[in-house]
């Protein structure tokens, strides 16, 4: 059976696109026409964190007889993920800015759920001169913001406490959710070893810090566009992909364990790409620079969770 030559071609055209991260014919970032200006609508940045706010708020109450007892509640929690994603978002923005990179402010996204949103973020809407504001721009986002998140799950978990599980009975499932290596030693220093039969009961602090232990980890993925391969390709230039087609390996075999990397793996095969486009060299990083990066890296494996959520 003859393949059509127009599958063909697209077949051909996606391979390029996965291993650049550039469509085939297109002119590469740093020689981009001048955009178009575009208005900004602050109102709309505004609207949005209102509503992320408030997502959040009750996301995080707990049970009360009025709506102005749940509001209160839930505002330890959704004040502290709140901090983490402007810190994370405004150290994007405020990196871009600094190096003429034209950006939008965030854009927070309400999501009705456990957690009561999808994050935040912003848009860049002129090219990234060089390899170094690309570094900056990737890493002063999870960088300030898993800072944050490090505060909050130290005094999270410390005002946390140990509890008998409850019974589950029936059909009941009973989400438990996951730790990353980081996480779980901070449980462990400040209250021991967990007998079987409990669990930690984490307080807003500390669900809030987990949160951002989870976004600092996803960002930092070495895949196409986020923050990870930004700051791998500063590093180490067009090897980024080697890590990145690895990355996206390891991904599938964890599908096996975890089938919402399955999510993830779509994403990146339709949205991400696994090469990052490729950036102008200017000045080689300092070695404070080079050593920021790869704490960044480091930063990544310490928080990423495998398993985030389960049920027994």
């Amino acid at each position: 059976m003859r393949i059509p030559d127009s599958i063909k071609e697209w077949a051909r055209s996606y391979l390029i696109r996965l291993n650049t991260g550039n469509r085939p014919g297109r002119q590469r970032l740093d020689v981009l026409p001048e955009q178009r200006e575009i208005k900004n609508r602050p109102a709309v940045n505004v609207l949005l964190f209102i509503i992320t706010f408030l997502s959040t708020t009750f996301a995080g109450a707990s049970e009360s007889e009025s709506i102005a007892g749940l509001f209160v509640s839930g505002l330890p929690y959704s004040t502290t993920l709140i901090l983490i994603l402007l810190v994370h978002e405004f150290g994007h923005y405020c990196a871009a800015r600094r190096f003429g990179v034209d950006a939008t402010l965030p854009y927070f996204i309400p999501f009705p759920s456990i957690i009561g949103t999808m994050g935040a973020v912003i848009k860049t809407r002129t090219p990234i001169p060089n390899r170094r504001a690309l570094f900056y721009i990737g890493a002063m986002g999870p960088l300030p913001g898993f800072i944050i998140s490090l505060a909050a799950v130290v005094a999270g978990i410390y005002l946390s406490d140990v509890k008998p599980l409850p019974v589950v009975k029936g059909d009941m499932m009973l989400p438990v959710f996951g730790d990353s290596i980081l996480f779980a030693f901070f449980v462990r220093v400040i209250h021991g070893a967990i007998p079987a039969g409990q669990d930690i009961y984490l307080s807003p602090y500390a669900w809030a810090g987990w949160i951002g232990f989870l976004i600092t980890s996803l960002n930092l993925m070495p895949i196409g566009q986020l923050d990870g391969s930004h700051i791998l390709y500063a590093l180490i230039g067009k090897k980024q992909k080697i890590f990145g087609w690895l990355f996206l390996a390891g991904l599938c075999v964890m599908s096996f364990i975890w089938q919402g990397w399955i999510v993830w793996i779509v994403l990146t095969l339709l949205f991400l790409m696994v090469a990052h486009p490729e950036i102008p060299e200017d000045r080689p990083l300092s070695m404070a620079e080079k050593v920021i990066g790869w704490t960044c890296m480091v930063i990544l494996v310490l928080t990423f969770v495998p398993i985030p959520v389960d049920f027994i």
